[in-house]
């Protein structure tokens, strides 16, 4: 009879009968991934993967439009789509760029599945909801300041773009994060729901990318699956306070300082989690997310992960004094902590070169000719900039031999980007929204927004020196209300 029970006990294990939706999310989540990422599909077998996967999470919430917005936010981190080149600049002129950049400078326009799933959540709101009115009492300031940020963004193009229609295709991701920001905030009835299954698919996805970049960095390269954003490596190494080349891993972005940016703003949750909860597998994520985040050589990252932590930590420790931070005690950790002496020892070197940024090369001395160069375009059309994705194309123009034409990068500030490429009144707007969200974040004074918070503002930290942010974790972050959202929805 004990077999029996132990038969009959597995079963329901496997079957996940007696897990909360919020496990049954990551349960299902994890094994699509995973055969994903084994089946290896072609971006329309994909698609078709994507809408099974959609299926089942409708399945088991009951809610189509919160299923459309998880499995839309998911696949938003995947580069899987048909992929169209556009060429800036053929760089004939410039014979040193051509063994870096053999088809000239180029940039990236594609048609993905999250495009796919996001007219399919549009067709599926105006079907629903086509005899409903917005309750405009409901539109905030902030929202105003949005609406007039990206509409300010579009005729900016229109009205100085040399490229208006590759200028409004850059745009169509960011239209898309701030559609959804907006059916968060006025058409998701049940909140909670959509941020437990949020942050479940968080905990899925950044193990996912710790899965994906163990095997990069095992193999020195991208291991070739379609769910990559490249499978080049990128070239790194010969500066000053560089090392001499090695492999950066990625995970499924662009390049590794987006993946690192990724794990900085992640990082509060997960510090959170493991204060919150006792499951150990919530301690095997946070430490092997430590481990890829040392990895990705990102020093700017390391320094916001060190400094959200130390003040998550401080916060929970001494103003919520009821909370135990025994789970990160040394003692019960000294197993990952030990581990964890290797790293330190890769990335020393990268700490010690980093006293050789201000040498000519260097990161922050190739910054600041960036920023001399970029003031410049933004003198000549502060109201308008130069148009999105031409920056580097009007400054390779204005100056033929100066830092552009020898690193044909957008500028590596994120609030100069938008602004020489929009003008000065899109990057007035774009900080306004954020400080009245973030100011909002404080004030609800729960945990939950203040580990938002924490995220957020690690990524806007480490967009001072990156030429992105992670658009679609700001707008679904900044999109809750908190007070609709219990303060267990991270207990699974």
């Amino acid at each position: 009879m004990s077999i029996i029970n132990k038969i009959n006990n597995l079963r329901k294990k496997i079957c996940f009968k007696h897990d909360s939706l919020e496990e049954k999310t990551i349960n299902l989540s994890s094994i699509f991934f995973l055969f994903l990422w084994i089946i290896n599909p072609s971006n329309k077998i994909a698609l078709l993967f994507f809408l099974v996967f959609l299926y089942c999470l409708f399945r088991l919430t009951k809610k189509l439009d919160i299923s459309l917005i998880i499995v839309f936010f998911l696949s938003s981190f995947f580069s899987i789509g048909k992929t169209y080149f556009i060429q800036l600049l053929d760089l004939k002129q410039f014979p040193d760029l051509m063994n870096l950049y053999p088809i000239g400078l180029v940039t990236k326009v594609q048609i993905s599945i999250s495009d796919v799933l996001f007219s399919f959540l549009v067709v599926y709101l105006i079907l629903i909801n086509y005899k409903k009115r917005i309750n405009f009492k409901k539109i905030a300031l902030i929202d105003i300041i949005l609406i007039i940020f990206f509409i300010y963004g579009i005729f900016a193009d229109f009205f100085i773009s040399t490229n208006i229609y590759l200028s409004f295709l850059l745009k169509k991701d960011l239209f898309e994060f701030i559609f959804i920001y907006f059916v968060i905030r006025f058409f998701i009835q049940n909140q909670s729901l959509l941020f437990r299954l949020f942050f479940a698919s968080l905990i899925v996805l950044t193990f996912f990318e710790v899965f994906i970049v163990l095997q990069q960095y095992i193999y020195s390269s991208p291991i070739g699956k379609s769910v990559e954003a490249t499978f080049n490596i990128e070239h790194f190494g010969g500066l000053p306070d560089e090392q001499s080349f090695i492999f950066r891993p990625i995970g499924t972005f662009i390049h590794t300082n987006v993946l690192a940016m990724f794990f900085a703003s992640i990082f509060p949750f997960l510090t959170f989690l493991i204060i919150k909860s006792k499951k150990y597998s919530f301690k095997i994520i946070f430490f092997t997310t430590i481990a890829c985040l040392i990895l990705t050589l990102s020093r700017v990252a390391w320094l916001i992960s060190l400094i959200s932590f130390i003040f998550i930590v401080t916060y929970f420790k001494y103003h919520k004094k009821s909370i135990s931070l025994k789970n990160i005690s040394f003692r019960k950790n000294y197993f990952f902590i030990i581990l964890s002496i290797p790293l330190f020892l890769y990335s020393f070197p990268r700490i010690i070169q980093t006293f050789n940024t201000f040498q000519e090369g260097g990161g922050l001395n190739l910054r600041v000719k960036q920023i001399n160069e970029v003031l410049n375009l933004i003198t000549q059309s502060p109201f308008f900039g130069v148009g999105t994705g031409m920056s580097v194309v009007k400054a390779i123009e204005k100056v033929p031999h100066g830092v552009f034409a020898g690193f044909p990068s957008e500028i590596h500030v994120y609030p100069l980007l938008i602004a020489v490429e929009n003008g000065l009144p899109y990057l007035a707007f774009f900080v306004i929204f954020l400080f009245y969200s973030f100011k909002k974040l404080i004030r609800y004074k729960k945990n939950l927004p203040l580990i938002s918070f924490f995220g957020l503002l690690s990524m806007m930290v480490i967009g001072l020196f990156q030429p992105f942010i992670i658009n679609n974790l700001l707008f679904i972050l900044l999109a809750f209300d908190y007070d609709k959202i219990s303060e267990d929805s991270y207990a699974y």
